[in-house]
């Protein structure tokens, strides 16, 4: 296109410039190049590789250099936890905050699809502005139904092997499909009926699932195909962050959006297949796969920096794609590398039916192997592919035992680590605010939720502003306000009193303040709002009680486990191989789970050095590892591996000697 944005180019000067601002002291020529390269094109980056730090260091660059006032650079990540690094790091760099705020764009690509083009379509055909969030669309449907109907469809729906969480739509009319399948009956039943008025009701008030809103991104793109060109002008490159975890219906999305093969836009993907473990109940990019197969058009960067060759060497061949010809390679870690070439990483093989003395193995380990200034150095985690609990009563001698995380340490929590919670109450919000600065020590998280609470009650009496679709909820709520002073300093006032000196909610104090938040959300509310409406949300509900306490120690509702030895301590924290995607650990344990099979009876051969890569392994298997992969890669100084006594029970001597010979030190919990 003659009238394309130009990139600036990236000299060599201009990386001396970023290198001594940024502190990067060791930039070898594939990390130049991906600095340098502003056509379209794909890096596949191994864990630790510094990817990110590599991204907002090109982003930098653009940014000191970039002319455009009306066109802008578009940087798409999969997940809120990689946008929050990026959008951070820049604002750390001397020119990086340029690049959040107009003409710019730094977000998910869900975000990017609602705001540029789900929302403009939704409002335009006249439906109201929208709550985004599956638990929150899943219990609106819930309530749609009543008495006699609502325990006959229920009843159906068991029968079929499903529920109403999983009732979705996949195109424009609403028709009703499953999330994982089409829906079991034909549109002329009675049954069917049902399943669509709950679409229709959640459609009217405005409360849809997050890959429901690429629904009506979807009808823009069809009915305006301009937008393609409008766009590409808006943003002529285009850098996506976490490639890998794209579906199909996000890759065809941005596809069509932003076309890699007519140079409309520059598109740059950044990610690592091996480390694709994202599902979002859409098939996986096949179309358009990652990395890109054109010749020129793909570099890779095996070297990680987090840890060092004996990490590198154990996780390597659970990669299954496999890396350059020499596989991955470990150069670091950066700091107190002198501890991390050991002969430690651990194994720990314990009974089928028990799961005691697991983590207190590994707590004990760590104090053995390392000092507790060398432990300092980063956290200890303790993590399973899965981490909630089953409905099916599952104990010690199950055959599904440990399924989840929580067999490990009974308390354990997975809402404690959801940082977006929904519930059902205003004063909900304000409960889960207080914990969250409790746990955090920072105001600002749990005043966004209460902003998030807040813009509910607003929709429920009303048409909230325009502006309160804006992601800092907080700072809009306080714009809209402005023209009203006493509402301004009265929503300045709660926060004060509830988040700021965290004045202990109580029934009572609540009641009192209940008809002040009526009508403050009034006046968020674009027109008319009927001030009786929203009864049940502004309704008392007691703290949850498997919440922390907001007085005294916060290691529960951290998942932390804390394990002695003499008069030393070490803190283990649980959780799941997703939440911890894109960290880096001082140490990591990886737990045998179970989904469809045992997790650690299934990529024992992988670890005794009798297979690597995933070629010819089945889609479960592929899953399993990755997951695994990605925990195996998360650790500075040592890696641990808890196995089922049975994933090696056909030939124990044999498997503890192969385990040995991969360099593996083995602990055995079985009598």
């Amino acid at each position: 296109m003659t009238d394309h944005p130009a990139i600036p180019d990236v000299t060599d000067d201009d990386i001396a410039w970023i290198a001594d601002i940024m502190g990067l002291d060791d930039l070898d020529k594939d990390r130049q190049a991906f600095l340098k390269r502003t056509e379209t094109f794909d890096v596949s980056a191994c864990p630790g590789s510094g990817k990110t730090t590599l991204v907002v260091a090109k982003l930098a660059i653009l940014a000191r250099k970039w002319q455009h006032e009306t066109s802008g650079i578009c940087v798409l990540s999969h997940t809120n936890v990689a946008r929050e690094e990026i959008q951070s790091r820049l604002g750390h760099t001397p020119v990086g905050p340029r690049l959040l705020r107009y003409p710019h764009f730094i977000d998910t690509i869900h975000a990017f699809a609602n705001r540029f083009l789900a929302l403009p379509y939704l409002r335009s055909n006249g439906y109201p502005s929208p709550l985004v969030d599956d638990d929150v669309a899943k219990a609106f449907r819930w309530n749609v139904l009543q008495g006699q109907e609502r325990w006959n469809f229920e009843k159906w729906l068991n029968n079929k092997h499903t529920s109403i969480d999983e009732i979705t739509f996949l195109d424009s009319d609403l028709s009703v499909a499953l999330t994982s399948r089409d829906f079991p009956t034909a549109a002329h039943t009675a049954t069917y009926q049902r399943a669509q008025r709950i679409l229709l009701e959640s459609a009217a008030a405005g409360h849809f699932r997050y890959e429901e809103m690429f629904v009506w991104a979807e009808c823009l793109v069809r009915e305006y195909p301009e937008i393609e060109a409008s766009l590409s002008r808006r943003f002529p490159l285009v850098l996506i962050d976490e490639m890998q975890d794209t579906s199909q219906r996000q890759t065809t999305l941005l596809a069509s959006v932003f076309d890699r093969t007519n140079r409309s836009s520059f598109v740059q993907r950044v990610g690592d297949p091996n480390q694709e473990i994202f599902k979002s109940g859409q098939e996986q990019n096949v179309a358009d796969p990652f990395p890109d197969v054109g010749e020129g058009r793909t570099m890779s960067i095996a070297s990680s920096r987090r840890f060092g060759c004996t990490v590198a060497e154990l996780a390597n061949p659970l990669a299954v794609i496999p890396l350059d010809a020499e596989g991955l390679q470990g150069s670091g870690p950066q700091r107190a590398a002198e501890f991390s070439e050991h002969d430690r990483n651990l194994i720990i093989v314990f009974p089928d039916d028990s799961t005691d003395g697991v983590l207190e193995t590994f707590g004990t380990h760590l104090l053995e192997t390392f000092d507790d200034a060398t432990i300092a150095i980063g956290d200890c985690f303790a993590v399973g592919g899965v981490h909630r609990p089953s409905p099916e009563a599952i104990g010690p001698g199950h055959g599904k035992f440990p399924r989840s995380v929580e067999h490990y340490w009974a308390e354990y929590s997975p809402e404690m680590s959801k940082s977006d919670r929904h519930p059902k109450t205003l004063v909900g919000y304000v409960h889960n605010a207080q914990k969250m600065i409790r746990v955090s020590k920072d105001a600002a998280g749990g005043i966004a939720h209460l902003a998030t609470g807040l813009k509910r009650l607003t929709r429920q009496i009303g048409q909230p502003a325009s502006a309160l679709e804006r992601t800092l909820k907080h700072r809009v709520i306080r714009g809209v306000l402005g023209p009203t002073p006493e509402s301004l300093e009265r929503y300045d006032a709660f926060v004060q009193t509830f988040l700021i000196t965290m004045t202990p909610m109580t029934e009572e104090l609540w009641l009192d303040y209940v008809p002040q938040l009526r009508e403050l959300a009034g006046h968020l509310c674009q027109g008319d709002a009927n001030h009786d409406a929203g009864d049940d949300f502004l309704a008392w509900e007691e703290p949850q009680a498997n919440a922390a306490e907001l007085e005294g120690p916060q290691e529960h509702a951290e998942n932390v486990v804390k394990v002695t030895s003499g008069d030393r301590e070490v803190s283990i924290r649980l959780g799941s191989i997703h939440q911890v995607k894109g960290q880096t650990h001082f140490a990591t344990l990886l737990l045998s789970t179970f989904q469809n099979h045992h997790s650690s009876e299934k990529i024992v051969p992988w670890l005794t050095g009798g297979k690597s890569s995933g070629n010819g392994e089945g889609i479960q298997n592929v899953s399993r590892l990755k997951q695994s992969y990605v925990a195996l890669t998360r650790p500075t100084h040592l890696v641990a591996v808890a196995l089922r006594n049975s994933a090696i029970a056909g030939d124990r001597a044999k498997a503890m000697e192969m385990l040995q010979a991969q360099g593996w030190e083995i602990k055995d919990l079985c009598p």
